[in-house]
């Protein structure tokens, strides 16, 4: 074959595949998500495309398998690779603001001071080995329940077994507590605490079980997540704001029953993606069911975020500005701006009591806000709601 014709060939061959390749077909198939619905997958992207597909496992929850469908030129090198979502379960969405009140399991240590003894100051806690953020949980063995039943099983005892709880572990420490000098009651020289409260905002329900926060309640004093034994959730009524601006964070501020028979919910985990529980309110005041989108599936761009930051429950705009990639449950999967300029004026962006506002895009819940930043009041950080769903239900 003389050289010219290959030449011709050869042009002829690379003229056809740039057609090829900015044809309709495969301009649908450069378009397609990172994950899609089944039975919505795109049709072959000409003759020459082959596709093949596989089960694929992007998290520990087995009612989250997934299927990827890789889009190949003549079935040998790969064009496009689509995450196919199998299943995306129907939730109700939140937004709404309720006070929550958690009691510990045990008490946790806030921190440590001495106790005023004929003989002085004398610290049995920190001699001991006991440390800030430490959960009581028993005294030789007794449950420990309240700081009011932390103080009894210490009183007539020179000597104590402690079953502390610490990061996880649980540790039995050896304590002297030792009589007050004015009162004689033993004590052991540290600060407890057993119960605290604030508001937040439901984020979703599915089924009888809802969620909250999209993060776990913390100890103000220790910033350790309090080991929870029960709590509550209540319906809030936002009486008050301070509004957030660079450096200065604002607050949600409202008031709501802590009695256990007014609560619409009840709290049996309190951990990293948030509390959750039965649900006893029934449907109201919950909003639209919505169907839950799968993290391969949120995209930076518009986004819709609910609260009640004004009273009263509605969306506001904002968009999904950073996405970070998480085949397996994280924290901060995602970054947030509030462009609402009727939130902005409210509260400056994201306050406190905000945690737990449902972030819906293209009619899915794909997040919940989490974590605002002080010094950029108009953003925040989200968690993906997959994660929620499967680490909380």
């Amino acid at each position: 074959m003389k050289e010219g014709t290959r030449k011709r060939i050869a042009a002829g061959l690379i003229a056809l595949l740039f057609f090829w390749y900015f044809s309709p077909a495969m301009a649908t198939l450069r378009a397609l998500p990172e994950a899609m619905e089944p039975g919505t997958m795109a049709a072959e992207a000409g003759p020459l495309v082959r596709t093949r597909a596989r089960p694929v496992r992007s998290s520990e929850d087995e009612r989250l398998m997934t299927r990827e469908r890789t889009y190949a030129l003549l079935g040998l090198l790969p064009l496009r690779t689509v995450r196919e979502v199998s299943t995306l379960p129907t939730v109700r969405l939140g937004g709404q603001a309720v006070g929550i009140v958690l009691y510990t399991k045990g008490v946790q240590v806030v921190g440590l001071t001495t106790v005023e003894t004929e003989s002085g100051p004398l610290s049995p806690a920190a001699a001991g080995g006991l440390k800030k953020g430490d959960s009581i949980l028993a005294v030789d063995g007794q449950e420990v329940v309240g700081a009011q039943g932390l103080m009894s099983l210490l009183q007539g005892k020179e000597q104590v077994e402690l079953t502390v709880r610490r990061k996880g572990d649980t540790l039995a420490l050896s304590l002297r507590p030792v009589p007050e000098g004015t009162t004689g009651h033993r004590k052991l020289g540290a600060w407890v605490r057993e119960s605290t409260s604030g508001i937040g905002t439901l984020s979703f329900c599915k089924g009888d079980r809802f969620c909250a926060l999209g993060h776990g309640v913390a100890d103000v004093d220790t910033g350790f997540t309090l080991l929870t034994d029960r709590g509550y959730v209540s319906p809030a009524a936002i009486t008050d704001l301070v509004r957030a601006d660079a450096g200065q964070v604002g607050e949600l501020m409202g008031t709501f029953s802590t009695r256990a028979a007014d609560a619409v919910g009840r709290i049996d985990i309190n951990g990293d993606y948030g509390v959750a529980g039965p649900w006893l309110g029934g449907d109201d005041p919950w909003g639209s069911r919505v169907p839950l989108a799968a993290a391969a599936q949120v995209q930076t761009g518009d986004a819709t975020l609910y609260s009640a930051a004004d009273g009263s429950w509605r969306g506001y705009d904002c968009r999904i500005i950073r996405l970070k990639v998480q085949s397996a449950p994280g924290v901060q999967g995602m970054m947030v701006e509030v462009t609402d300029p009727d939130l902005i004026a409210l509260t400056g962006g994201i306050v406190p009591g905000m945690s737990g506002s449902p972030l819906v895009q293209n009619g899915r819940l794909v997040g919940v806000v989490t974590h605002v930043f002080v010094n950029e009041p108009k953003r925040g950080y989200c968690v993906y709601a997959q994660w929620m769903l499967e680490k909380l239900f």
